[in-house]
C-alpha cells in the first residue's frame, strides 16, 4: 500500500497533517492558532529567582508562568558569574544572579500549573542533523542501529567543516544523502544561530528570538521520510510553502506534491474523520473483539487491555496471547497519535508461558522503532504490567484541542442527586451544630433544587426547627451541574446593652430652654385625630399650640356636657373638671372644633350670650370678616369697622384679642378669599400694637371693653373664641360675654 503525506489547510484556524498507508491512519499533527505551543523556541529571557533548595532559578521569558531551568541545564557560556572553587557540577547560587539576561529553549510546554521547562544548550534542528552551538559532541542518532549505517554516517561527520566549540547530530533523514546535502544542510544552521545571537544582543527584557512553530517545516523537515511517495495538498498557500521546503531541505527528493482540487474533503476522501473521532475516545476497539481503554493522569497514563469477546486462540493462553499481540501494535499507534508522553502503563492479560511474555516485548520494541520519539521498554511484571517510558515531544492532543468540562471537572463522570442532597444536609447540620448558623441560602442547578426540596422537605423542616435556622434552596438555571453557591448566614452575638441597646432619651433636655418642652411633655399630651381640613385647637392653659379654625361655609356641631366627643367622633377619654362654682345648667352651646376635653365641658355649661344666639342665626360658613366688610361698606354704627379696616392695611391685629398672637393661633385674623397673606407684626402681651395706636383715631374715645382687653389676662386667654377665630364684632355685647368667660377662666385656675 502507498504511504501519502495529507495536507488540510483550507481553514486559517487549523492546519492538519496526516500520514496514512493506504487508508490507515498512521501519524496525526495539528496546528491550533489558540494552542500556545512554545516548544524549540529560543528566547531572551531574565532569571527572576535563584532557588538553592530546588538547585534551579525561574526565568521570565514573556509567558504567563515564569519557565524553570535546572542547575545542568546551565551551560558554562550562560554563566553570570564563575564560582571560585572549579567543580564539575557547581550550585545554581553560584552561577545565576537575579535579574541577569540569559538565553534559554523551551523544552516542554507548560502545562495546568506548572511552567515550562527550559535549558540553556540551544539546539538548532535541520533536515539532515542538529545544530548545538554551545556543545562540541558529535554523534549520530541512536535511532540508526545498522552498523553498516551508523559506520557511513560517521564517515560523513568527520569530514563536516563545522566551527570550533560546535557540535552536531547526524539525524535519521541522513541515511544515503552525500556529503554536499550535509554540508548545504550545516551552513544554512549556522546563518540562522548568528542571525539569533545578533537579535539577542540588540535591547534588553524578555523577547522570543526564534520560533520553530511552522507545521509544514516541521512536517517536511521531521515525518517526510523517503518511503513517502506523495504530499496531497489542498491550499494553494499551502502548496507553495512545501514545494519551498522541499526545495531547501531535499531538492533531490522524488516526492511528488499534489494540489488536490476535488469537491469531497481531502480527509473524507480517505476516510480518516472517523479515525481521528476515535482518538479522543478512551475505549478502543480491536479487530478480534476485545479492546483497550486509555485512561490519563498527570503522573502517567494508565492503559488496560480487555480479551471482550476475543475468541482466537484454541485455549485460554493462546487467547490471551493473541489478544496481547494485537492490543500491542494499537497501543504503539495511540501513543503517536495522541502524542503521549512520560510514564506509560499498559495492563495486559496475564500470560503464564515466559515465551509469550519475551514475545510480546520484543513486538512493543519493534512497534515503537516508526515513533519519532525516544522511548524506552521495561520488562512484563509478576503483575503483568509492562511500563514504557516515551519522550514528550509536544503536549498531549486532546490537552490542545479540548477543554476541561465543568460540569465533571475532567473526572468523566458526576455525583447523582441522592449523594449531592445528603452531602449538603450534612454540611447544614455541621454548621449549624458548631458555627452559630443563623440562615443558609443554597443555589442549585435546577434539577437538584427540586430532588432536593421534593425529596428531602421533612429533613429540611427537621432542621430548621432543630436549629431555629431559615433554608432557602433556589434553582438556579445558570450553574452546572456540579457548581454549587451557598451563602452563610452567621448568628451576631448579643452585644453589651450599652452597645447593642439605643441610647435612653432623657425626659428634659437642656434644648428645650429653647423649644419650651420635651419629649417626656410631647408624649404625655393625649393625641387625637381630627378631620380633614382642621387643625387642632390649643388645650386650656397652652399657648405654644396653634388653635383650629373652623372650615369655611362647615356646619357647627353639638357637644354635650355629659358625653364630651373628641375630634374623632368618639368619647374624649379624659377625666371631666368639676363643674365650675356659680354656674348652673345651661341650654347647649355651639360646639367648639377640637377642644380639650376640659374646654368643652366649661363651654357646654357657660351661660349663652346674646351674641352667641345671633351667631347662630347667621348664615352658615359667613365669616365675622366678611360681615364687617358688608357693614363696612354701608357705614355700619360704632365706628369699631372703619377702625378694624384701617387696622387692617396697617398690619394690625383685630381688636379684642387681648393676648400674644400666633401666625395659625387662635387669635389669629382670617384672611379674605383670593386675597394676599400679610406678614403679621410682632405683638405686646397685653396691649394692641403700635401701627393700632398710630392707626387709630386720635379724637375718637376708646371703648370701655378696649380697655379692659388690654388687661393681662389667664393662661386659657385667645382659646375662648368661638371655632377657633376671633370674630371682631362692633357689638358690646360680644365683648361682655367674652369677658365674662376669661373671668370664669381666671377663678377656675386662681389667676387673677
Amino acid at each position: 500500500m502507498a504511504r501519502r503525506m495529507l495536507i488540510n489547510a483550507q481553514r486559517p484556524e487549523e492546519l492538519r497533517i496526516a500520514v496514512v498507508n493506504g487508508d490507515i491512519l498512521e501519524d496525526y499533527q495539528v496546528a491550533i492558532a489558540q494552542a500556545g505551543l512554545t516548544r524549540g523556541n529560543i528566547y531572551r529571557g531574565v532569571v527572576s529567582s535563584v532557588q538553592p533548595s530546588l538547585d534551579a532559578a525561574f526565568v521570565n521569558y514573556g509567558a504567563e508562568r515564569d519557565g524553570l531551568v535546572r542547575a545542568h541545564d546551565v551551560v558554562r557560556q550562560a554563566w553570570h558569574r564563575t564560582p571560585a572553587e572549579e567543580s564539575r557540577r557547581p550550585r545554581i547560587d553560584r552561577i545565576l544572579e537575579k535579574g541577569g539576561p540569559i538565553l534559554v529553549q523551551v523544552t516542554k510546554d507548560p502545562s495546568g500549573s506548572k511552567g515550562a521547562a527550559l535549558t540553556t544548550n540551544i539546539s538548532l534542528a535541520g533536515r539532515h542533523l542538529v545544530l548545538m552551538p554551545y556543545d562540541d559532541v558529535h554523534g549520530i542518532s541512536r535511532r540508526v542501529e545498522d552498523e553498516e549505517e551508523r559506520r557511513a554516517l560517521k564517515e560523513a561527520a568527520e569530514k563536516l567543516a563545522a566551527p570550533e566549540g560546535f557540535g552536531y547530530i547526524i539525524r535519521t533523514n541522513a541515511i544515503g544523502q552525500s556529503k554536499t546535502a550535509l554540508n548545504r544542510d550545516l551552513n544554512a544552521l549556522l546563518r540562522l544561530w548568528k542571525r539569533i545571537r545578533s537579535e539577542a544582543n540588540q535591547g534588553k527584557g524578555p523577547r522570543l528570538l526564534y520560533s520553530d512553530q511552522d507545521l509544514i517545516i516541521q512536517a517536511v523537515r521531521d515525518m517526510l521520510s523517503p518511503d513517502i511517495e506523495e504530499v496531497v495538498v489542498d491550499s494553494d498557500e499551502a502548496f507553495e510553502r512545501v514545494q519551498a521546503a522541499m526545495r531547501a531541505f531535499m531538492p533531490r527528493s522524488k516526492t511528488r506534491v499534489i494540489r488536490y482540487r476535488e469537491r469531497m474533503p481531502l480527509f473524507s476522501r480517505y476516510n480518516l474523520e472517523d479515525q481521528l473521532e476515535r482518538i479522543f475516545q478512551p475505549r478502543v476497539e480491536l479487530p478480534s473483539g476485545g479492546s483497550i481503554v486509555i485512561e490519563g493522569t498527570e503522573a502517567l497514563t494508565a492503559i488496560d487491555v480487555n480479551s471482550g469477546r476475543s475468541t482466537r486462540g484454541g485455549s485460554q493462553s493462546e487467547t490471551a496471547f493473541k489478544t496481547n499481540l494485537e492490543a500491542i501494535a494499537e497501543v504503539a499507534r495511540q501513543l503517536r497519535l495522541r502524542d503521549i508522553g512520560g510514564l506509560v502503563v499498559v495492563d495486559l492479560i496475564d500470560m503464564d508461558s515466559p515465551k509469550h511474555r519475551k514475545t510480546i516485548e520484543k513486538a512493543m520494541r519493534d512497534a515503537l522503532k516508526a515513533d519519532r520519539a525516544r522511548v524506552s521498554v521495561g520488562r512484563i511484571s509478576p503483575n503483568g504490567l509492562l511500563e514504557i517510558n516515551r519522550q514528550r515531544l509536544k503536549t498531549p492532543l486532546v490537552l490542545r484541542t479540548h477543554r476541561l468540562c465543568p460540569t465533571c471537572g475532567g473526572g468523566g463522570r458526576i455525583p447523582s442527586p441522592e449523594t449531592v442532597s445528603l452531602n449538603l444536609l450534612r454540611r447544614i447540620e455541621e454548621r449549624a451544630a458548631t458555627r452559630g448558623l443563623k440562615g443558609v441560602r443554597v443555589r442549585l442547578h435546577p434539577e437538584l433544587a427540586d430532588f432536593l426540596q421534593n425529596t428531602y422537605r421533612k429533613e429540611l423542616a427537621d432542621l430548621e426547627a432543630g436549629y431555629e435556622i431559615t433554608i432557602e434552596v433556589v434553582a438556579a438555571p445558570g450553574l452546572h451541574r456540579s457548581e454549587e453557591d451557598i451563602s452563610w448566614v452567621k448568628q451576631t452575638r448579643q452585644a453589651d446593652s450599652s452597645q447593642a441597646a439605643e441610647p435612653e432619651q432623657p425626659a428634659v433636655q437642656v434644648t428645650d430652654l429653647t423649644t419650651g418642652g420635651g419629649p417626656a411633655a410631647a408624649a404625655s399630651q393625649p393625641q387625637e385625630r381630627q378631620p380633614a381640613g382642621e387643625t387642632a385647637e390649643p388645650a386650656v392653659g397652652t399657648t405654644d399650640t396653634p388653635s383650629k379654625r373652623r372650615r369655611r361655609g362647615g356646619r357647627r356641631h353639638k357637644k354635650t356636657a355629659d358625653a364630651p366627643i373628641g375630634g374623632d367622633g368618639e368619647p374624649a377619654t379624659s377625666a371631666e373638671p368639676p363643674e365650675p362654682r356659680g354656674t348652673s345648667d345651661r341650654p347647649e352651646q355651639p360646639a367648639q372644633a377640637e377642644a380639650s376635653p376640659r374646654k368643652e365641658n366649661l363651654q357646654a355649661d357657660r351661660p349663652r350670650s346674646s351674641s352667641s344666639r345671633r351667631r347662630r342665626r347667621r348664615k352658615p360658613g359667613a365669616s365675622t370678616e366678611d360681615s364687617t366688610a358688608r357693614k363696612t361698606e354701608k357705614g355700619g354704627s360704632g365706628g369699631q369697622a372703619p377702625r378694624e379696616a384701617e387696622a387692617e392695611k396697617a398690619g394690625a391685629a383685630p381688636d379684642g384679642g387681648g393676648g400674644q398672637e400666633k401666625e395659625t393661633g387662635s387669635s389669629s385674623r382670617r384672611r379674605r378669599r383670593g386675597g394676599r397673606r400679610r406678614k403679621k407684626p410682632t405683638v405686646d402681651n397685653g396691649g394692641a400694637s403700635p401701627e393700632r395706636k398710630e392707626n387709630a383715631p386720635a379724637s375718637q374715645p376708646r371703648p370701655a371693653e378696649e380697655q379692659r382687653a388690654e388687661r393681662p389676662e389667664g393662661p386659657a386667654e385667645g382659646a375662648a373664641g368661638g371655632g377657633g377665630s376671633t370674630d371682631t364684632n362692633p357689638r358690646n355685647e360680644e365683648t361682655t360675654a367674652t369677658d365674662g368667660v376669661r373671668r370664669l377662666f381666671s377663678r377656675l385656675f386662681g389667676e387673677e
